[in-house]
């Protein structure tokens, strides 16, 4: 599984990009996964702040593995939705900019009916983002979890995996109870970036609680076995759920992941 290689959220290290991007390489990791919100919103940033963000992490040897586009009420909400749209363009081109390949999105479940308001509104924005993501060469990858793979996939077909893809989110799956280990196989090809999260199944009647990286039930060694033999060569980012920074967790987590991605393989 050396082909898999190991980033961190950076918004869990430190709240601080600068300082977030010493700790991301005092770990170890070769890529973090930013924010485009708060201190890294793309439209609050003039051409030296960008520079200033590629030559940070230029100089602790780090990619941007990821950028992530949080939004309230996801793609499936109509209203509001042209500001939403045009913050995506932005952050799109802002990870161009920046050399990321993937824009992360929670884009809200996938509405049981197409023509319902929230089924159109989802249609026609991943129909508004697919050229633009094209045009800069970029993956705006929706996140996995509350939806099975074969949903997903069914909404994603009519654009290619390097346009519309997946980040592959296992703890996110469990939460909601589905068996990462079954549903991956249904959106492996798109799978654009992974997110290492764990969680642990309190009961079969009860939703998955978060936990440390490597002390849940996800089976991440045998995720990261079937990604790399479904081919995928790409980041596998660690990084906490919530928006303060964690950065002992993250340690540790870190540390875990690189144990997991030096194994044989």
């Amino acid at each position: 599984m050396r082909r898999l290689k190991p980033a961190v959220r950076l918004l869990s290290l430190h709240g601080r990009p600068r300082e977030g991007f010493h700790r991301a390489a005092s770990l170890g990791a070769g890529g973090v996964e930013l924010d485009a919100w708060g201190p890294l919103r793309a439209r609050d940033l003039g051409a030296t702040a960008r520079r200033e963000i590629r030559t940070v992490a230029n100089g602790f040897r780090l990619e941007i593995a990821a950028v992530r586009a949080p939004l309230r009420r996801g793609l499936v909400e109509p209203e509001g939705m042209d500001a939403r749209l045009e913050y995506l363009g932005e952050t799109v081109a802002f990870a161009a900019e920046l050399g990321a390949g993937t824009v992360v999105v929670e884009a809200g479940q996938v509405p049981d009916k197409p023509e319902s308001p929230g089924g159109r509104a989802m249609a026609q924005s991943l129909a508004h983002l697919a050229p633009l993501a094209e045009r800069f060469g970029v993956a705006v990858a929706l996140v996995t979890g509350l939806e099975g793979g074969e949903v997903l996939a069914k909404l994603l077909e009519p654009w290619a995996a390097e346009v519309l893809g997946v980040a592959f989110d296992p703890a996110n799956w469990m939460t909601h109870g589905f068996d990462p280990s079954v549903e991956l196989s249904a959106v492996a090809a798109r799978v654009r970036i992974a997110h290492a999260r764990d969680a642990r199944k309190s009961s079969p009647s009860r939703a998955a609680l978060d936990v440390p990286l490597g002390e849940g039930d996800v089976p991440w060694p045998l995720l990261l076995a079937h990604l790399d033999a479904f081919g995928y060569t790409g980041w596998v980012s660690a990084g906490d759920a919530g928006d303060q920074p964690r950065p002992e967790s993250m340690a540790v987590a870190v540390g875990v992941l690189r144990g997991w991605l030096a194994g044989p393989g």
